[in-house]
């Protein structure tokens, strides 16, 4: 019989609890030795005819939309986690697992397996409806041992703009990609993803491999690893295989670092002295970063910093309104906010203890480039008796990186900011 993923969240609670979900594995093979280096997992409900992709997405967007989600992802990983140890599959045999953010907080230490012997993929599309509470899930599964990977890259390319962030060892591309007929489109693609590459020693993993054809495309986006119908069909009795000559993650830096801070205190890491401006020096400097975010695409995340301003120019209400409607994320934080700024930007809590309401700047990064200007107002005014600030500029790559984190730990998830603008 033919099981169906329930609309109803206690069904589907019950179909997954109940052993209702197969778990199936698909061959994941080295695109330069064409060796096997691992397996995807696919899950479906119990005798879907296709062998668990279209399933498995709708299993995935059904769990998503219920109240439950990291409850019913915990069980997913285990139930897959338990077939595979059942299979015979070896530790060597990487396992490629699709996984939500939620359900971390159950991880169990894996530091004694080999290295990122399991790749948790987050959907790339789901990162910035709470960047928060992902990036402090990020850097506590990779703390026991889990690697960390992105799933479901490139059709739109909002979808590369947590990147950086997250820092992937395994960034998995949609499988639409291998569909896509905009040579430009695919051009920018391979741009954005290639800059994460070079600097962090990731792969790419092209997924819905069916054709020769698709070879070629998977060859000119330079993808490592790939997986597909091409290479065997899903199956839920996976054949082990020797270890890979070589480990392509081998050299993956993932550089994991807690959140910790403000710009201004991260930029001070930099072992330079800062600039000294007045306000309309510093205003000016800062609207020069801005107009180059606007330039950048919709990679790109930009987050401005207020103070404990209430308010803000026309001019600067002007030119955010273009960076949210061009940009994949854009936040403004001000101890003087009650809310969201600008309706569609991103704010958060800006506490009276936080050192972050004496600073002004924004901090803007993309898969390909990053920039700061972040300024501390000084206690005393300057000899003309106007406020003046000290103030780093920078465009350090690891620097703005560590900066954007620190000031997303105080966004507020999508739900909370419904309620916020309500």
């Amino acid at each position: 019989m033919v099981e169906s993923v329930p609309d109803d969240e206690l069904a589907l609670e019950e179909l997954v609890r109940s052993g209702g979900i197969e778990t199936y594995f698909a061959p994941v093979v080295d695109a330069l030795t064409l060796q096997r280096v691992g397996h995807q997992i696919l899950q479906a409900p119990t005798g879907d005819p296709e062998l668990g992709r279209a399933e498995s997405e709708n299993l995935r967007h059904a769990m998503r939309v219920s109240t439950i989600t990291g409850d019913i992802d915990a069980s997913l990983r285990d139930s897959a986690l338990r077939t595979a140890e059942g299979a015979g599959l070896p530790k060597s045999n990487r396992l490629f697992l699709h996984a939500e953010a939620e359900s971390f907080a159950t991880l169990e230490d894996r530091t004694g397996e080999p290295d990122r012997s399991v790749i948790l993929q987050l959907d790339a599309t789901r990162v910035a409806s709470s960047p928060a509470s992902v990036l402090r899930s990020v850097r506590s599964a990779r703390a026991m041992g889990w690697g960390v990977g992105m799933s479901s890259v490139g059709p739109d390319l909002r979808s590369t703009s947590f990147v950086p962030l997250v820092n992937p060892s395994v960034v998995g591309l949609h499988p639409d990609v291998l569909r896509i007929d905009c040579d430009s489109h695919l051009a920018e693609l391979n741009r954005l993803l290639h800059a994460h590459l070079e600097r962090t020693g990731a792969v790419i993993l092209a997924d819905g491999v069916e054709t020769e054809d698709d070879l070629d495309r998977v060859r000119a986006l330079g993808a490592r690893f790939m997986s597909g119908p091409y290479f065997g069909e899903a199956t839920k009795q996976p054949e082990p295989f020797s270890e890979p000559s070589e480990d392509a993650l081998v050299s993956h830096y993932s550089r994991n670092l807690p959140a910790l801070g403000t710009p201004y205190s991260i930029s001070q890491g930099l072992r330079r002295e800062p600039l000294v401006m007045n306000r309309e020096l510093l205003v000016a400097q800062i609207a020069a970063l801005e107009e180059r975010a606007l330039a950048s695409g919709t990679a790109t995340i930009t987050l401005g910093v207020f103070g404990e301003d209430e308010g803000f120019s026309e001019a600067t209400r002007l030119r955010y309104e273009k960076i949210r409607d061009t940009v994949g994320l854009t936040a403004m934080f001000s101890g003087g906010f009650d809310g969201p700024p600008i309706p569609g930007v991103r704010t958060g809590l800006v506490d009276a203890s936080d050192p972050m309401r004496n600073e002004h700047g924004v901090v803007v990064v993309g898969p390909d480039w990053s920039g700061m200007v972040a300024a501390s107002k000084r206690n005393d005014p300057g000899s003309d008796g106007q406020t003046v600030f000290d103030v780093y500029i920078t465009t350090d790559r690891y620097t703005c990186v560590d900066a954007a984190r620190s000031v997303l730990t105080r966004v507020a998830p999508l739900t909370a900011m419904a309620k916020m603008g309500a």
